[in-house]
Order: C-alpha cells, then sequence, then structure tokens
C-alpha cells in the first residue's frame, strides 16, 4: 500500500487530482460529449464548458513536448461536477482528469470536510477513467492509448501563529535559511518551483516530481501559503493499469517529498506528519 497523509485528521489539503493524457479521440466531438455526461456521469449534474486543457509530456532530457492535438481549437474541454462541487469529472479528446475538492465546511458540526485518503480517490479515478474507456470503445471513438499520466496534491498553509508573513517561511519550508543579512528587509512575496527527477530502483527516468510554492495573502491581511506538489511522467504500457501504477509510484513521491520539503514543526503544526 502506499504511504498516505493521516485520512482524517488534515485540513491543510485542499485538492487531490489525478489525469491522463491519451492520443486523441477525433470524432469525440460535443454530441458525444453529452452523450457521454448522460450514460457514464449521471451523478455529476453540474455541466460547464472550459477553454481546453494543454498538458505536457516529460522528455527524458528535461524537455516538456506539447501533448499532440490535430484539432485544438474545436477540443473542447467538459467539467462535470457533483451538487456540492467536491467531486469533477474533466474530458476533452485528448486528456482526462479526476478531482477531489475540499468545497465547504460540514454544515452538521462545521467542520472541514476529511481527506477521504489516496484508496478511495485512486478507486474513483480508475471508476471514472473507465467509463470514459467503455464509452470511446462502445461508440467507436477509439482505442485509450495513454502517453502522460500526473498526480498532483495541493495544500494551503495559513500562518496561524507559526509563522507571520513571508519573511518567516524558514520555520515552514526547509530550504530557507533562518540566517539573513542585515540588507534587505524581510521577503514581500515569493514564487517557487523545485524539481526533482523520479527514476524507479534500475535508476531508470519514471518522470518528474514537482514542487510550486507561493505566497498568498487574504483581504484580511492574513497570509498562507500555497503548494503543489505534483508527479507527472510516462505509463509503462498502454493498460489502465499502467497509469494506476505511475499515479501509485508518484503519489509515494509526493507524501515522501513533502516530508522532507516541510520543517518538522510545519509537518507537525499543519498534521501533516
Amino acid at each position: 500500500m502506499p504511504v498516505d497523509l493521516e485520512s482524517s485528521s488534515t485540513t491543510a489539503l485542499v485538492e487531490v487530482a489525478f489525469s491522463v493524457g491519451f492520443e486523441e479521440l477525433h470524432r469525440m466531438l460535443r454530441y458525444e460529449l453529452d452523450d457521454l455526461r448522460d450514460q457514464k456521469y449521471a451523478r455529476f449534474p453540474n455541466d460547464e464548458e472550459k477553454a481546453p486543457h494543454k498538458p505536457f509530456i516529460e522528455a527524458p532530457d528535461g524537455v516538456l513536448v506539447a501533448l499532440p492535438s490535430a484539432s485544438p481549437i474545436t477540443n473542447i474541454r467538459r467539467w462535470f461536477s457533483s451538487e456540492d462541487g467536491s467531486g469533477l469529472v474533466q474530458v476533452q479528446r485528448n486528456w482526462f482528469a479526476r478531482n477531489w475538492r475540499v468545497t465547504r465546511p460540514d454544515t452538521s458540526n462545521g467542520a472541514v470536510i476529511p481527506y477521504p485518503g489516496y484508496a478511495s480517490l485512486r478507486s474513483d479515478f480508475a471508476e471514472s477513467l473507465q467509463g470514459l474507456i467503455d464509452f470511446a470503445d462502445a461508440t467507436g471513438l477509439g482505442e485509450f492509448k495513454p502517453l502522460q499520466c500526473e498526480i498532483s496534491y495541493r495544500f494551503q498553509l495559513p500562518a496561524e501563529g507559526l509563522w507571520n508573513g513571508p519573511g518567516e517561511l524558514d520555520r515552514v519550508a526547509g530550504m530557507f535559511s533562518a540566517n539573513r543579512g542585515s540588507y534587505l528587509p524581510d521577503m514581500e512575496a515569493m514564487r517557487i518551483i523545485t524539481q526533482y527527477a523520479m527514476a524507479d530502483e534500475a535508476g531508470k527516468r519514471r518522470g518528474r516530481l514537482y514542487g510550486r510554492l507561493e505566497t498568498g495573502a487574504a483581504e484580511d491581511g492574513s497570509h498562507f501559503l500555497i503548494l503543489t506538489m505534483f508527479a507527472r511522467g510516462t505509463p509503462g504500457g498502454h493498460r489502465p493499469e499502467d497509469v494506476y501504477s505511475f499515479q501509485d509510484e508518484g503519489q509515494q513521491w509526493i507524501v515522501n517529498g513533502l516530508r522532507e520539503l516541510l520543517t518538522p514543526e510545519a509537518l507537525a503544526w499543519y498534521d501533516l506528519g
């Protein structure tokens, strides 16, 4: 079993997303997406049309290659979301995603809706993706051939007494030192992206782990950090199981990487240890 965060403790985790890019299903047009919604995603009644997502494939030499699309102008992306907005399915002709999002507190007791755990979210993704695969097969739209897969976790880390502003990020992230010089004032804002090669036990590159950390401030002047960690790479084959296998590996990189990226103090403060 993959490592995981505590399934019901942390309130810092606000979104988890699974996605897969695949060879374009050229005949999937607006009406086919309507039928897909009606046949496979009826439990996601909210329907929105968005600009197409532009996914990338991780190349071994570090270059990001755009996922092929023969007709990007008419490549419609649809959002099918649950009544409360916490569940989201995103579909376009060459990309699919399943998101879990924190949307509002549980109105019965005021508590934040808990993270359901990786196993539950992975099962939701597999079920939703299989719906697309079955639909494409039954309607002759084409064969599912995955080209890249990704998993991401997004955290919101409010100051809440642990730190008072961007100048005290050494208490949150290990990459910052508390020993600053005397010339520069406290940092006003920050956005940083880190990148790590993911390799298997034989040393073969599997993909990359990214960490994006940026500061934010609410209208009341309170500070928070947004930390997004995502793993992206190429599946080992063309089966759905190959997609899930990479995402299992990526999830372990994310959780273990999080525990090295943040300080022990921050891990304890945000219940992420």
